[in-house]
């Protein structure tokens, strides 16, 4: 378990700072199609460095599999007990799993959220701490509501003051599913590069040396 935390974690913090940035496009007077395209682009800068991040991971999965194969032939042969670094061995599904995690605490603020605006009727601190945390994915909600509010009533206050909606906080759910893929399909990407590399080292070593390895 520590192993999957160690790996969700860096996508989460990564997040915490990209939300930074977010908060400061909100404060941004107006310009609403600047602040779209500066969101677009805070996300998108998120997703390669996310994204590169776990192609890496799923070369060193791929590689940690490749090494504990090669020690469990040796156990075969020797019958030593030799260690195998198995929380680190590729699975196609260990990706996921750490963009899931990331988003765990989305899942358990919003969920308190819930309760407690049931509770009460009126609060929602709950939803906006999660919605601060995400804000680089709820971004997009909250710029939603703010023009309809304004648009809905003429000389509405900016933006960033503009009320939210109970409900809306739910949106910053739409991180759970992209943090996901990104992390999932870049893992196998990582762990499919490295697979090729090994089949076509085998490929020229059995062209040089034929079928004698």
């Amino acid at each position: 378990m520590k192993f999957y935390l160690k790996q969700g974690l860096f996508p989460f913090i990564y997040m915490l700072f990209m939300a930074a940035i977010a908060f400061g496009i909100l404060a941004i007077q107006g310009l609403l199609w600047l602040k779209i395209i500066l969101c677009v682009a805070n996300l998108a800068l998120y997703g390669v460095v996310i994204c590169a991040a776990a192609f890496k991971d799923g070369q060193d999965a791929m590689k940690a599999q490749i090494a504990n194969d090669l020690e469990r032939r040796e156990i075969i042969r020797t019958g030593e007990d030799r260690p195998l670094k198995i929380h680190e061995e590729y699975k196609p599904w260990k990706g996921f799993v750490f963009g899931f995690i990331s988003c765990v605490p989305l899942i358990v603020l919003l969920a308190v959220h819930t309760i407690v605006y049931l509770a009460t009727g009126s609060y929602v601190g709950i939803g906006a701490i999660a919605g601060v945390i995400y804000l680089m994915f709820f971004v997009f909600f909250r710029l939603n509501a703010s023009v309809a509010a304004e648009s809905a009533t003429e000389g509405a206050a900016e933006s960033t003051a503009v009320a939210t909606p109970w409900y809306l906080y739910y949106g910053a759910l739409i991180a759970l599913p992209i943090v996901m893929t990104m992390t999932g399909v870049a893992y196998i990407l990582g762990a499919r590069k490295i697979k090729l590399q090994q089949k076509m080292i085998k490929e020229k070593q059995r062209q040089i040396y034929g079928d004698l390895l």
